[in-house]
């Protein structure tokens, strides 16, 4: 072994002592504990005579845990529940669940018309919920492309 092997081991050694020796010298950092949250408060309702904007929190209320749920058919399972709460069927649009090609659809769309705006709720085939409000469309509908017959 050469010097100047020996003394690269020497040194690599009083390192890695060196370094176990700091490493027992540090303290542990106490963790912080949570605070608590406050309690929800009511849950939202529905306002038959509201618009868009005092329906949304309601709207995604209802919408939120059925996006979140498996469901054989979810287009069906988020009208359903929309109708469950009040919303009028009649005001209401949705996607397929299935491609043309009777695959699963990337996401179900579904809308409501309240006065001249729209809420309209995305879930998306893992289970992801997304909701906006939109000026209603010229044709009178909120949404373009392909949507089922509600006849259930």
């Amino acid at each position: 072994m050469t010097s100047r092997t020996a003394l690269f081991s020497a040194a690599l050694v009083m390192a890695l002592v060196l370094a176990g020796c700091a490493e027992s010298a540090v303290e542990p950092t106490p963790t912080p504990t949570p605070t608590p949250t406050a309690t929800a408060g009511p849950p939202p309702v529905y306002l038959p005579d509201g618009d868009a904007q005092d329906n949304k929190a309601f709207f995604d209320w209802v919408l939120l845990p059925v996006a979140n749920a498996q469901h054989k058919n979810p287009s069906t399972a988020l009208v359903n529940a929309l109708v469950r709460a009040g919303f009028p069927k009649r005001e209401m649009q949705v996607t397929p669940h299935l491609t043309r090609t009777q695959l699963e659809a990337d996401s179900v769309i579904v809308s409501v018309k309240i006065k001249r705006s729209c809420l309209i709720g995305q879930r998306a085939a893992n289970g992801d919920y997304f909701s906006t409000i939109e000026a209603a469309l010229k044709t009178g509908g909120c949404l373009i492309g392909s949507t089922l017959e509600i006849d259930w």
